[in-house]
């Protein structure tokens, strides 16, 4: 319609200036007239023509201006759904960490933050994967929406030791992923766990959303996934370190064995359950015979070398329910629940002999370790933890003095101990 306007004008215009300049010059009163008023309404065509240009030109600009609203409403909405999207989940991972800090159940927890993820991202799949650093194999693999989904060696690589992000939307097209695209995945993006915002900061993992249907990932959605990745991997390495605290607690340093603290603990409490089940208990008391001399031949780091082979020796002879522990310096001590003389004598003997067959090399050639082990039975040779653990210490420096190397007893084997099953 301004197009048929704007012709018209135009043409009106061009007329009446054609008549302005073919007019006679000697032209009557009326003639002047007519001539006059074609001038007059060519002028208004002219105008007519100026306004309707400038009318297209700011309908033309009203038309810019209102696409560039359009797109920055679309963008606030998409803002708006984005923000939406990243303060549930942020919620829902504040509600977990609580429950974690309540329950300790780290896996039951990680189960429940893929789930939250795969239906605030709604998606086909989401998969997590820990690292464990020192095997180089994956520790911990939760996958919610699938089954055995393996990323490749390439993209765990760029992800878990590079700490890179990877967004792709044609699998299917991409070398390296022909293997997720024949299980029927189309759009794939993965974040690193535990990455924070320095380069240096580690990744321990990798978590990953995956699409079947065709889809477009942008990279808001990939910056809610990292979003997401950097509070979960807080919560597992906060896990990691509670889980270490907890075992530094009641575990020695040096040969990972219990602890002076967690062995009283646990001798008091076997015997009080044996005294409910009025079943025995045996304690055994060791230490390494002149270990002091050991430490000042060969050196401390060879002193440790050699209480670590102690340890394993201990805990390979005795069973997954006794409790070994280091009672300090070269002295252990297991607690034996449920056995008498005879089982404890098999297991002290044993221990003695692989002890005394354990030779190390040294810069003065092979040296013979030897063990000496003192040996009380709850409620044979003792009421309580505490006499227990006094007469066992007992029999062990009675050994010393008679020579070293050897099992003595807090009271010797009675005959009515022949009578009692053999260790399980």
């Amino acid at each position: 319609m301004l197009f048929i306007v704007l012709s018209l004008g135009a043409v009106a215009a061009l007329l009446s200036a054609t008549a302005l300049m073919m007019a006679p010059s000697d032209m009557t009163v009326g003639q002047a007239r007519a001539h006059g008023l074609a001038f007059i309404a060519g002028l208004v065509a002219l105008v007519l023509v100026v306004a309707a240009f400038w009318q297209r030109r700011l309908l033309a600009e009203a038309s810019r201006d209102c696409t560039l609203l359009q797109r920055t409403v679309e963008a606030l909405r998409r803002r708006e759904a984005y923000d939406e999207a990243e303060f549930a989940l942020m919620a829902r991972i504040s509600g977990l960490i609580e429950v974690f800090t309540h329950t300790r159940n780290l896996e039951a927890v990680l189960n429940e933050a893929v789930r939250a993820l795969q239906s605030t991202l709604q998606v086909s799949a989401v998969a997590l994967q820990l690292q464990d650093e020192e095997a180089g194999e994956l520790a911990l693999s939760i996958e919610e929406g699938g089954e055995r989904i393996d990323l490749g060696d390439e993209t765990r690589r760029t992800v878990i030791h590079n700490g890179k992000s990877v967004l792709v939307n044609q699998l299917a097209a991409s070398p390296g992923f022909q293997d997720l695209a024949q299980q029927g995945y189309a759009a794939l993006m993965v974040a690193p766990l535990g990455r924070g915002r320095r380069a240096t900061d580690r990744s321990i993992g990798l978590i990953a959303a995956l699409n079947r249907g065709e889809r477009d990932f942008t990279g808001r959605e990939l910056s809610l996934l990292a979003h997401f990745a950097r509070h979960a991997g807080l919560i597992i390495e906060n896990a990691q370190l509670y889980k270490r605290a907890e075992h530094l607690a009641e575990h020695d340093g040096l040969t990972s064995l219990y602890n002076h603290r967690h062995f009283v603990a646990t001798l008091n409490a076997e015997i009080a359950r044996a005294t409910q089940l009025n079943a025995p208990v045996a304690l055994i008391m060791s230490d390494l015979d002149d270990f002091k001399q050991y430490n000042d031949t060969h050196g401390h780091p060879k002193g440790d070398i050699l209480l670590r082979q102690v340890a394993r020796i201990l805990l390979d002879n005795t069973r997954q329910r006794d409790i070994v522990a280091r009672y300090g310096g070269e002295e252990f001590v297991i607690i034996l629940p449920a056995t008498g003389q005879r089982g404890a004598r098999r297991v002290a003997e044993t221990i003695r002999a692989e002890v005394e067959r354990l030779q190390l090399e040294g810069e003065q050639g092979p040296s013979i370790v030897t063990i000496t082990l003192g040996v009380a039975v709850f409620p044979q040779d003792a009421p309580d933890a505490e006499t227990v653990i006094q007469r066992a210490d007992d029999a062990l420096y009675r050994g010393k003095h008679e020579g070293k190397n050897r099992v003595c007893w807090a009271s010797p084997p009675s005959a009515d101990d022949a009578s009692l099953p053999a260790r399980d």
